[in-house]
Formats: C-alpha cells, structure tokens, sequence
C-alpha cells in the first residue's frame, strides 16, 4: 500500500512537472505573439503618420503656392499699372520738376 501511495505521489509530481511546462510554455508564445503585435501595430502607426505627414506638407506647400501665386499676381498688376503711366504725364511731371529747378 505505501508503495501505491508513492508511486501516485510520484506520478503526481510528474503531472505537475509537465503542466507547468506546459504553462511556461503557452506564456513564452503568448508573449511572444504580444511582442509582434506590438512590433506590427508600431510599424502600422508609423506608416499611418508618415502618410498624414506627407500629405499635410503637400497640403501646405498647395496652400503657400495659391498665396505666393496671388500676391504675384498683384504686384504683376502693380507694376503693369506703373509702367503703363501715360507717356504725357510723365512729359508734364519732367516739366514741371524742370521748372521748379529753374526758379
């Protein structure tokens, strides 16, 4: 009888070896798989901002170029508008100051 007591004692210490093998190793891949979800979500995050990142730069630079377009555009009107100064009033102008230098 003493010998049947041990040896399910025996045998319960097997058991109990191998469960916790069992156990550590459902951890080990448990960890394992938290590890590449991890990896898998970073890299998915990082991929996300560098697409928002390239398109609010793009988004940017549209925006720059709509406001440098429209202030070229002005300032070409600004400047057509000088240069297209009626010749006789700048004839009038150069006499006028001519003649306040000869006084």
């Amino acid at each position: 009888m003493a010998k049947e007591v041990l040896e399910k004692i025996k045998n319960a210490e097997v058991e109990s070896e191998q469960i916790i093998a069992d156990a550590n190793e459902k951890a080990k891949s448990i960890l394992k798989n938290i590890d590449q979800k991890i990896k898998d979500d970073g890299d998915r995050i990082i991929s996300e901002a560098k697409i928002e990142a390239q398109n609010l730069e793009k988004h940017s630079i549209e925006e720059a170029e709509k406001k440098v377009n429209s202030l070229l555009s002005s300032e070409e009107e600004n400047i057509n508008s000088i240069l297209n100064i009626d010749e006789q009033k700048i004839d009038e102008v150069v006499n006028l100051l001519a003649e306040r230098i000869v006084k």
